[in-house]
């Protein structure tokens, strides 16, 4: 039954993209991420904006004869990393200070849909919007800390207990199309909110009256990219 169905899909999509503008886009490029984390911002943490990257394909379908209407679908992987410095009382000396720093990098597979919308002669420019949808499939979580009280560690992201596997958001972003033969260079910019949380649960660490303690929040931690990237369009018909 699933062959049946997958079969009738496929001969679906391929009727609707019969004689329409076809491209097949490659694409690479670079990402910052950091996540709003509403229910535990303080001014003695510094989430800090971390670099990761991206690439994968784009199919982009022109709708009409000028290209002015676009959808482009895209599969991307996306490496997500975060930084957060949390200042805390020290547990050796009075009146000090130390620092703990908590890391993460997910691996995502990515499935946006795009609604460009595309004008200029030669060189072209355009805008898009659309919904997104993320699964991690992979990832790691670090914790570095120089109070001997506060455990530091290196292992894999549970994703049972302490993260979400899914996120999903809304795109919106931009570019430019430059002519190359029959195909075009494209450099595009985006902006990706994300409207599922990272955590299902998360630990704060801090000192209290000279002793370690963990108080666990959650659900909490939206993501919001900044990417960066090239393609290079290759028609397909």
């Amino acid at each position: 039954m699933k062959k049946y169905i997958t079969l009738f899909f496929i001969s679906v999509i391929s009727t609707y993209c019969y004689g329409q503008q076809l491209y097949l886009i490659p694409q690479l490029g670079l990402n910052v991420n950091t996540y709003n984390f509403d229910e535990t911002s303080s001014n003695l943490s510094d989430q800090r904006f971390s670099p990761g990257v991206t690439a994968g394909l784009g199919l982009n379908i022109g709708l009409n004869e000028l290209r002015t209407f676009i959808i482009q679908p895209e599969i991307n992987y996306s490496m997500r990393t975060n930084r957060t410095d949390h200042l805390l009382e020290s547990a050796l000396e009075s009146n000090a200070t130390t620092t703990v720093i908590q890391k993460s990098t997910l691996h995502y597979l990515e499935i946006p849909v795009l609604a460009r919308f595309d004008f200029g002669i030669g060189t072209r420019y355009y805008f898009n919007i659309g919904p997104s949808f993320s699964y991690a499939f992979a990832g790691r979580e670090k914790q570095e800390s120089h109070e001997p009280l506060i455990e530091s560690y290196n292992r894999k992201v549970d994703f049972d207990n302490r993260f979400n596997r899914t996120d999903w958001g809304a795109i919106i972003g931009g570019g430019v199309e430059f002519p190359v033969n029959d195909s075009f260079f494209v450099v595009d910019a985006r902006f990706s909110w994300g409207f599922h949380t990272l955590y299902r649960s998360r630990e704060v660490q801090s000192i209290v009256d000279g002793s370690p303690t963990s108080t666990t929040v959650g659900p909490e931690g939206k993501s919001r990219i900044i990417t960066l990237s090239i393609g290079y369009a290759l028609p397909l018909n």
